[in-house]
């Protein structure tokens, strides 16, 4: 955006210094130079008419606005819609420009550019100095105008230093990454402990089976099927295990559904032939 803006004012004024040095149509009347107090009182005000100049240097502070206003016409006094209208600001010592918009004002046909405190602090608080003021008006159809108005000086603030515009190359300091430092974990017996805990209804099933005296003698009527099935329940216990572990969600439901027919067929066929051989 910044190189759009610096590219439209320089267009406008290579428009605006061909029109000067070839009858340009676009022209500036009823140009008004003025810095208000805040309360509207009048500090100074000078009107000009091109190619005239401020013949004092008014003094500008963030409390003092600077308003410009005027007219744009063509040769022949007939109103004319600029295209672009900038007040530019270069700094005499340094030469840096700073190009401000001027609005259109459709009550008086006018366009006025107002220095707010806003744009004071932005672009003039920090490099304080004596600005040349001039005009930038452009037309596509009329051509264009530069107009040099004067010279006004930015006051800063007091207390306000002076921004240095200085570029530095070479490498970066170099960066340290922290790393979060490790969780603390419990004692290696607590985790033992409590692993054991998980083990103890596993244990307590075996037991109450031993108890209820669970006949397994019936499995070697069909020994094949039988053990596949049995084989791919304790598989059932494993993936349980190693979802507990640490394997993920959705690879363990990938195995559960991958072991999930065979182990059905599996117990089909196991218990099917037992009713066969019981019959």
């Amino acid at each position: 955006l910044l190189d759009s803006k610096w590219a439209l004012v320089g267009l406008c004024a290579v428009v605006g210094l061909l029109g000067t040095t070839a009858n340009a149509t676009v022209v500036a009347k009823n140009v008004v130079v003025k810095v208000m107090e805040r309360t509207g009182d009048k500090l100074f005000e000078k009107a000009l008419e091109y190619p005239a100049t401020l013949d004092t240097v008014p003094k500008i502070k963030a409390t003092t606005p600077l308003i410009i206003t005027f007219d744009s016409q063509t040769v022949n006094d007939t109103s004319l819609v600029l295209d672009q209208a900038l007040v530019s600001f270069q700094h005499v010592d340094t030469k840096s420009e700073v190009a401000l918009p001027a609005r259109a004002v459709k009550s008086t046909e006018s366009y006025k550019m107002d220095v707010s405190r806003k744009n004071f602090r932005l672009h003039f608080s920090s490099a304080p100095g004596v600005y040349n003021v001039a005009l930038v008006l452009g037309s596509f159809k009329q051509g264009g105008l530069f107009y040099d108005l004067g010279n006004v000086e930015m006051v800063a603030p007091k207390g306000t230093k002076e921004k240095k515009h200085e570029v530095a190359y070479g490498p970066k300091p170099e960066i340290h990454h922290r790393f979060a430092e490790p969780q603390k974990m419990p004692n290696i017996l607590v985790s033992l402990f409590f692993t054991g805990l998980v083990v103890v209804p596993f244990i307590g099933l075996l037991g109450g089976w031993a108890y209820l005296g669970v006949n397994a003698d019936k499995l070697q009527m069909e020994p094949v099927g039988s053990v596949v099935f049995m084989g791919l329940i304790a598989a059932y216990i494993t993936l349980a295990i190693s979802y507990w572990i640490g394997v993920k969600l959705f690879p363990t439901l990938t195995y559960a559904l991958v072991l999930a027919l065979p182990t059905y067929l599996t117990g089909q066929y196991a218990l099917s032939k037992r009713i066969e051989k019981r019959i």
